[in-house]
Order: C-alpha cells, then sequence, then structure tokens
C-alpha cells in the first residue's frame, strides 16, 4: 500500500514537472509573439541607471541607451562611491553623446538599506519627466526598446510595464549556466505568471508612471527590501494598477561568469522567493525536471524509470534550447546546452541552504533577510541591538514621566 501511493505521488509529480514546463514553453511563445495594434504612445521618459563596478560589457551596455530610437528621454546615472571604476567610463560616454539629455550623480545621502532603492531616490530630484524606467547596468537594449515598452501605457490603467531577458555572451562554463537558468526556468517562469494574471516583476526594466510611484509610497516605501522589484509590482497591482510583460525582449549579458558567482546570485533569488512566497518555494523542486527524473530513477525497480530519467531530462534540454533562440535568436552551444541537467542539480543545495539560512552578500554588504524580504544588516552585533533598544526604551521611559 505505501509503494502504490510513493507511486501515485511520484506519477502526479511527473505530471506536474511536464505539463508546467510545457506550459512554461507555450507562453514564451505567446508574450514574445509579433503583436498588432499598439498605440504609438511615446511620453517623455527619465530612465535611471544605478551604477556599481564593471559590469561585463558595461560599456556597450550603457551605449545602447544613447541610441535609443525615442523623440524625448532623459538618462540619469547614479554611483555611491566616488572611486567608483563606472564612473570614468560613464564620463567618457558623456563626451561621445554630448547632445544626449544625459547626467551622472555621484554620492548617495542616507535613505535605506537597498543599496539599489537608495541610487535610485538620490537620482530622483534631478529626474525631468513623469514617467519613469529603471534599468540595471548588465542590460544591454536595442533602438526599438523604450518605444515597445511604453506602448502599453497608452492605457491609463496599466501602472507598470515590464520585459523578458535573455541571458547572452556566455563564454566561460559560470555565465553559461546563468544563461541557460534565465532562458529556461526564469524567463518561462515570468512569461507563465504573466498568462496567469500573477504578480512577478524582475527590477531589470521596470517603466512606470510617477503618479502610480507616488500612489504606493514612492523609492520610500522599498527602502529595506530587498526584492524591491516584487514589492513595487505587489502594491502597483494592489493600488488597483495593471501589469504588463512586454513582447520586446532585453538582453541580459553575462560572458565569463564563475560558479561560485552563479550559485551565489541564485542564493539570494532562492531567498527572496522563501520570504515571498513560501508555499510555493516549498514545491520548486517538484518543478526541477533533472531532480524529478532522477528521483524517479533511483526509486523505479525497471529500465522504466530510467527511461523516465532519459525523457525528463530531454525535455529539460529541449526547453533550455528552444526557449533560448526565441528569446535571443541563436541556440546555446552543445557543450553548454548539455550543462543544463546538471545546474539543475547543483541548485538543489542552494535552495535547501535558502530553506533555512537568511543571510545573504549583496554589493558588498551582508544582510538578513526577513519576511518579505525585509533586510537587516549584520554588521552591528546583537549584544550592541540589545543595548540600543535597552537605551530607547529607557528614554521613552523618561519622556513619558
Amino acid at each position: 500500500m505505501v509503494n502504490y501511493f510513493g507511486n501515485l505521488l511520484l506519477g502526479l509529480v511527473v505530471i506536474m514537472a511536464v505539463s508546467t514546463t510545457v506550459f512554461a514553453l507555450f507562453s514564451v511563445f505567446w508574450v514574445t509573439r509579433r503583436r498588432r495594434g499598439l498605440a504609438d504612445w511615446t511620453p517623455p521618459v527619465t530612465i535611471y541607471k544605478p551604477l556599481k563596478g564593471l559590469d561585463e560589457g558595461l560599456e556597450e551596455n550603457l551605449r545602447s541607451f544613447f541610441r535609443l530610437d525615442y523623440p524625448v528621454y532623459q538618462l540619469l546615472f547614479c554611483v555611491a562611491d566616488p572611486n567608483d571604476p563606472a564612473i570614468p567610463l560613464v564620463q567618457k560616454l558623456l563626451r561621445d553623446y554630448s547632445d544626449s539629455d544625459a547626467r551622472l550623480i555621484v554620492g548617495c545621502p542616507a535613505f535605506g538599506l537597498n543599496p539599489k532603492v537608495e541610487s535610485l531616490a538620490a537620482m530622483e530630484r534631478h529626474r525631468k519627466h513623469d514617467t519613469i524606467l529603471v534599468s540595471d547596468s548588465n542590460v544591454r537594449v536595442k533602438p526599438s526598446y523604450l518605444r515597445e515598452t511604453a506602448c502599453y501605457l497608452a492605457d491609463p490603467g496599466v501602472g507598470l510595464v515590464t520585459n523578458l531577458f535573455a541571458g547572452v555572451g556566455e563564454e566561460h562554463s559560470g555565465a553559461a549556466l546563468e544563461n541557460l537558468q534565465l532562458n529556461g526556468i526564469i524567463a518561462g517562469g515570468v512569461a507563465s505568471a504573466a498568462n496567469l494574471g500573477i504578480t512577478c516583476v524582475v527590477g531589470k526594466s521596470m517603466l512606470m508612471p510617477v503618479r502610480v510611484l507616488e500612489a504606493i509610497g514612492g523609492f520610500a516605501s522599498v527602502r529595506n527590501l530587498l526584492a524591491e522589484d516584487q514589492a513595487i509590482g505587489i502594491r502597483v497591482r494592489k493600488a488597483g494598477y495593471a501589469i504588463r510583460l512586454s513582447h520586446h525582449v532585453i538582453e541580459n549579458v553575462n560572458q565569463h561568469r564563475s560558479f561560485r558567482w552563479f550559485l551565489n546570485r541564485h542564493s539570494r533569488w532562492f531567498k527572496i522567493r522563501r520570504r515571498l512566497a513560501l508555499p510555493t518555494f516549498i514545491v520548486e523542486p517538484a518543478f526541477n525536471l533533472a531532480v524529478v527524473g532522477l528521483v524517479w530513477a533511483l526509486s523505479g525497480e525497471s529500465g522504466l524509470a530510467w527511461g523516465g530519467l532519459t525523457v525528463l531530462v530531454g525535455l529539460g534540454l529541449f526547453r533550455d534550447a528552444v526557449q533560448t533562440k526565441r528569446l535571443r535568436g541563436t541556440f546555446p552551444s552543445f557543450r553548454h546546452l548539455v550543462l543544463s541537467p546538471v545546474k539543475d542539480l547543483f541548485l538543489m543545495p542552494v535552495w535547501f541552504d535558502a530553506l533555512v539560512n537568511r543571510r545573504i552578500h549583496w554589493r558588498g554588504h551582508q544582510f538578513l533577510v526577513g519576511n518579505f524580504t525585509r533586510l537587516r544588516s549584520t554588521r552591528v552585533s546583537r549584544s550592541v541591538r540589545r543595548r540600543v533598544r535597552r537605551v530607547r526604551r529607557l528614554r521613552s521611559q523618561q519622556h513619558g514621566e
């Protein structure tokens, strides 16, 4: 009887893994299909570019934003550290495109624990236009990007537009693993969420009217959250606005990433999902084709189970190859594609770590991640925090007297 229910449960998991993979593949094709009848809506836009260090391909990434086919837009770049190596590069681009409406802001007033949001807030006072675009430094775009994203704001009920992103440029194995993950499971998940009406916002590209940002409390409302992008999306939906996923795909450049960098990045993303949606996070391994196939193979007593492993791994390879071709126009090389099931297996210990560990390292800072991804700095010891709380209580009692 136990064996029967175990096989039944395993069968249901296999069906769920296959069906969600097929639906995600369909969703990627559906979201990125050529649209007809979209409005030619081009409101003036201010683009926020928070920078830290020299991301891979940074010069060409930033240069692509100077080449946008768009009537009126302002470019703002912000670095917190006056010794940041990105500063000379931005200054060079400002000289190369001296006719552009672009500006570099150096230094960020203290605003919160999220360093990216701190940079966004520092740029806010230099904004000229009433529509803003938040864009990460590792993003590279085509000239039509802003036009094909802003058109969705022609509907006044839309409060936020975001984009799918394709991992490109892999040369080393860590970058290949990252791009396979982005183009496979991540892209499929974002596209599936859009088709199902589930809020899923990734901050690589967020376009929104300022009035909507102000309606949800501005950047101050997310200044101490790790997942400021998803929090903004949730607040936009709660404020009564719709969110749209543009058909225009942007590029996320990863060329020489290390294996350690890959694991650290997804450790952070796992911890975000763990703190935002625990029930969904718990069942994530059931959507991992390589893991489900391996469990099936090791628990079976016939060649059928090992055949199932082959089919599931093959489906994962097919998904990653086809979605990569759809998103960026080229297939991954075979030597990189065969790393896909290895990647899925290596991510399982990272998933388990996120289940029990709240510590992250991000942008040169160490934090503890709490509920709804609220950040807490780890630089101050627990005993010091206790003394501070004790002093505050004493002061409040004295004021009360």
